[in-house]
């Protein structure tokens, strides 16, 4: 009985092994790595944040023009 346990432990490692070879091979590989460990989604997270700064600065330069316009205009 313990003969076949520790077989079938052996063969599980061996299994998860080559498992994580094969995913390290290929670029698809890594894209599978980063989404278990989360990387993908902080790296997402740190691009939006980034088009957020973006856009929010975008949207102040036009809430500055508008309120340039209208002040040229009430003059």
């Amino acid at each position: 009985m313990k003969y076949l346990n520790l077989r079938s432990l052996f063969m599980a490692l061996l299994l998860m092994m080559v498992g994580i070879f094969i995913f390290g091979g290929c670029d698809s590989g890594e894209k599978v790595v980063d989404k278990v460990t989360g990387n993908q989604d902080v790296k997402q997270y740190h691009k939006l944040k980034k088009d957020i700064g973006k856009i929010a600065d975008q949207q102040a330069k036009r809430y500055n023009k508008i309120l340039d316009d209208d002040d040229k205009e009430g003059e």
